[in-house]
């Protein structure tokens, strides 16, 4: 094709023909930025289809991530109301009055006060991202910054996690010098290798409910798990953002 131009140009000159010469070699440049124009343009929609691909991929995993940690967020929910039941529960038996009827039913209330778990997301994927600075792969400014939100969120709440286990070890200390964790642990469900025999001293778990402490020390652990509960409902609701914006923009494209 080179060849072919030259041949032309040097027709045209040979023949003294400037008019036609010059209107020739204008028409040559503009077919020479045509074809530049052309090839960035080619290469700016294979690097777009590129970027998109990776978009692609990376909402897909984040979605996978936070699908999952929206699984485990409702488990530690259900987890954290539950211990904050048996302790409302609790706090109606304390004082004056009605007991629970068999030790055994108060027993299983204290067990079910200390499942007080902390939350383990699965964040590898939006780390690798934030480590390495390509959060801005995402060209959704709002998902990037709900992206960039859960960290924050997620050291609030385990300092509500942490809070906890101070009352739940203030509690636990309680019970260890005025009643029998032996007594309690016989009704458990957890598979052990051992058999417990029941405790040798005459205590009954339910004599606790007759110390005012207790009931203060039941009272902080409500709370403290309702402080945790509401920060685990928080992230929920941030979790379900993230998801819809990504199955927005997947669909997109």
């Amino acid at each position: 094709m080179i060849k072919f131009f030259r041949q032309i140009r040097q027709k045209l000159i040979m023949e003294n023909k400037t008019a036609n010469y010059l209107k020739y070699a204008i028409g040559e440049i503009v077919l020479v930025v045509i074809g530049i124009l052309i090839a960035l343009q080619i290469n700016n929609w294979n690097e777009d289809r590129k970027t998109n691909l990776e978009e692609r991929r990376a909402l897909l995993n984040i979605q996978s991530d936070f699908s999952k940690n929206k699984e485990l967020l409702n488990d530690l929910i259900a987890t954290t109301k539950g211990s904050m039941d048996a302790g409302m529960k609790i706090l109606n038996y304390t004082g004056s009055n009605a007991k629970p009827q068999t030790e055994d039913e108060f027993n299983e209330l204290l067990n079910s006060l200390f499942d007080h778990d902390p939350y383990y997301p699965q964040n590898g994927f939006l780390d690798d991202l934030l480590n390495s600075g390509k959060l801005g792969i995402f060209k959704n400014v709002e998902l990037r910054n709900l992206l960039s939100s859960w960290k924050p969120n997620l050291e609030i709440l385990n300092e509500k996690f942490d809070s906890g286990v101070y009352g739940e070890n203030l509690l636990n200390s309680f019970i260890i010098e005025n009643g029998s964790w032996l007594n309690a642990d016989q009704i458990t469900n957890v598979k052990r290798n051992v058999v417990l025999p029941k405790s040798g001293f005459d205590i009954d778990n339910r004599s606790l409910l007759m110390i005012s402490e207790f009931e203060n020390l039941i009272e902080n652990h409500v709370i403290g798990s309702d402080n945790y509960l509401i920060e685990q409902k928080k992230s929920l609701a941030l979790i379900d953002d993230i998801l819809e914006l990504i199955s927005k923009e997947i669909e997109v494209e």
